[in-house]
């Protein structure tokens, strides 16, 4: 199964070969601690800090754990729950320069390395998303989507169990919502200790399930503030740690060239599309589109394609496009979600026209349909079909 994850090949050809550490960061049991064992030559160079063997060497004297490691790359996992873990991998790093060292962990993680620069130059960030319909172990790069077409998960299956590995390869729809249950209770009780103390875990949690509601519109944080019953700047620092801990993210409208745009109100999506109710589908699709688009652009970010940034058009007029892939800060892609219209988005032409973008889609229910209209450089494309091309 792993071996066809979409980063199991790059991180060996990109940071290991440079001699950089590779860090591996993305949402709770998202798959990091088994892609990173895969990248290992030798079982014995895992360690994790939940190993208290490990975790008693790593306090004492973290060189001494290199005296029994094997051939290839060592994985380091959680080690981000050790308050002194970035200068003590950099001292490692600094004194074995020959060895190449993988680090997964959490949104801890992530937020260490966004927060410090005593690790520059030392490492490249990698963010494991989801399977997507096209998981494949060689992804094409931006100028190469569309032109081949894999289907290693189907797009109803993902809507109905979502993207994670343990829910969607046991295909059992029950089992799925109590695991989706379980993780989001994981993750408010036990994940936020990482990062933050917080006074009222309860009242966090009822936030967590109050956000799906939000999926797909302007996000309000005052409409959060009164259902929760806390103050302002507690909501947004609670939904700021909700997407520190990969619950969910913000993508942000686009401004520039539009006149009466919309520019402060960002949507915000889940990265766990179960915690959406099963019968608000066109949610649960807008929210699996914005999943496949944020992990193209995160990817090709990564890997240094350039920079990829997902976010949407709305004007005061309230003509929307869903979604708008910017590409080193260009506008580049427009991605329209529609249910079974083949008619052309009036919103979407308007937009494609003002935008100058000069890739146009939009995306309807129906999985092989793919026509392309020259004249507007709009293509209208089954999502499946869609996204087999994609990341």
């Amino acid at each position: 199964m792993f071996k066809t994850r979409y980063l199991g090949n790059m991180i060996p050809k990109d940071a290991l070969k440079d001699h950089k550490m590779a860090f591996i960061s993305g949402p709770r049991q998202v798959g990091k601690t088994t892609l990173g064992k895969y990248l290992l030559k030798d079982k014995s160079n895992y360690f994790s800090w939940d190993q208290t063997h490990f975790r008693k060497i790593w306090n004492q004297n973290p060189e001494k754990i290199l005296e029994t490691i094997g051939t290839g790359p060592i994985l380091f996992d959680e080690i981000h729950k050790d308050r002194k873990w970035k200068s003590k991998i950099k001292g490692i790093y600094d004194s074995y320069s020959n060895i190449s060292i993988l680090v997964t962990g959490s949104a801890k993680l992530d937020i260490s390395r966004k927060g410090s620069d005593s690790l520059l130059g030392r490492y490249i960030p990698y963010r494991l998303h989801p399977f997507s319909v096209a998981e494949s172990s060689h992804p094409p790069l931006p100028d190469n989507i569309l032109q081949k077409f894999k289907t290693s998960y189907k797009w109803e299956d993902l809507l109905t169990l979502g993207g994670y590995p343990e829910p969607l390869l046991q295909g059992k729809e029950k089992k799925a919502q109590r695991w989706s249950r379980l993780r989001v209770d994981r993750l408010a009780y036990e994940d936020t200790r990482d990062i933050k103390v917080l006074s009222d875990l309860h009242a966090f949690r009822v936030l967590l399930d109050l956000i799906p509601e939000k999926v797909g519109s302007l996000f309000s944080f005052n409409s959060l503030k009164e259902d929760v019953g806390v103050a302002y700047a507690t909501v947004r620092d609670w939904v700021l740690l909700s997407e520190a801990l990969y619950y969910g993210f913000f993508i942000k409208p686009y401004a520039k060239k539009i006149k009466r745009a919309i520019k402060s109100e960002p949507k915000f999506y889940l990265y766990d599309i179960l915690q959406i109710p099963k019968d608000e589908k066109s949610k649960r699709i807008e929210n699996l589109t914005a999943l496949h688009l944020i992990k193209a652009c995160h990817f090709w970010t990564d890997i240094g394609e350039g920079l990829f940034d997902l976010s949407f058009v709305r004007d005061k007029e309230k003509r929307e496009v869903d979604f708008l892939i910017l590409k080193n800060h260009a506008p580049w892609m427009l991605i329209e979600c529609r249910s079974g219209s083949k008619n052309i988005s009036p919103n979407l032409l308007h937009y494609a026209k003002k935008l100058k973008t000069s890739l146009n889609f939009q995306l309807i229910n129906e999985k092989k349909y793919d026509k392309h209209h020259h004249i507007s450089n709009i293509r209208i494309m089954g999502y499946e079909k869609f996204f087999s091309g994609l990341v």
